[in-house]
């Protein structure tokens, strides 16, 4: 299977919901031996993601004044003990999610379910899961120990778990997604993918998928509760 060349194989925790009207902000000490994936497991899947510039500021609580650091993602890698839903700092990418948002501050989790503060400025974007995931590469089903999550993580024909099911093509697979609906995706698949001297390398699949002729379309689910069941190919 081709693999993101930017994720990493992802920790398998336990997961448990967080209700952001009712949990107060960890203020104690990040813990500096925390090891990070590509792609890490969080308590909630929150509202959306936000995406923070290369260098930016993280804070402990709302109303900015208790400043945690200013990092640069390229310059500081060694340096930064937190961890982002997606994080590859040498890529420049710390994608946090967002459980809240008001016109100062997003309060973010990091480290699976602490919670912590960015400002709400031009330079720290915003956007919703479909967003971001309609915007990406592409997608695929995501795996562990080369099993599909869960078992019964099928192409369906319609964005039902009692749907029938389609058959995807043997080899890799890459989806392009083509509508959120709640908790599923419609998708089409990429047919170039598996050739040998792809045309399209390195293109966002939403760049040519209509060349594709009669492409296998269906739904995928993309989360089960506060589970990504999805990896997000976020550059080529």
């Amino acid at each position: 299977m081709k693999n993101n060349p930017i994720e990493t194989k992802i920790d398998t925790i336990e997961s448990s919901s967080v209700d952001s009207s009712t949990t107060n902000p960890n203020n104690n000490e990040i813990n500096q031996e925390i090891n990070c994936s590509f792609d890490n497991r969080v308590s909630s899947l929150g509202i959306g993601l936000v995406i923070p510039p290369p260098k930016f500021e993280i804070y402990n609580d709302s109303l900015l004044n208790d400043k945690i650091a200013i990092w640069d993602m390229y310059e500081d890698e060694n340096k930064i003990n937190v961890c982002s839903k997606f994080f590859k700092p040498d890529y420049g990418i710390m994608h946090f999610v967002c459980i809240a948002k008001n016109e100062k501050t997003y309060t973010i989790l990091v480290n699976f379910s602490d919670i912590k503060y960015l400002p709400k400025t031009k330079n720290y974007e915003f956007k919703t899961w479909d967003e971001y995931i309609l915007q990406s590469f592409g997608i695929r089903r995501l795996t562990n120990n080369k099993e599909y999550l869960p078992k019964n993580h099928s192409l369906k024909i319609k964005p039902n778990d009692y749907a029938n099911t389609l058959v995807i093509p043997k080899g890799d697979e890459l989806f392009c997604p083509m509508e959120v609906k709640d908790d599923w995706i419609k998708v089409q698949y990429d047919c170039f993918y598996n050739d040998e001297n792809n045309p399209h390398e390195g293109e966002p699949c939403y760049n040519y998928i209509e060349k594709c002729k009669n492409p296998l379309t269906g739904w995928l689910r993309w989360r089960q509760e506060n589970q990504l069941l999805i990896a997000i190919f976020l550059m080529p």
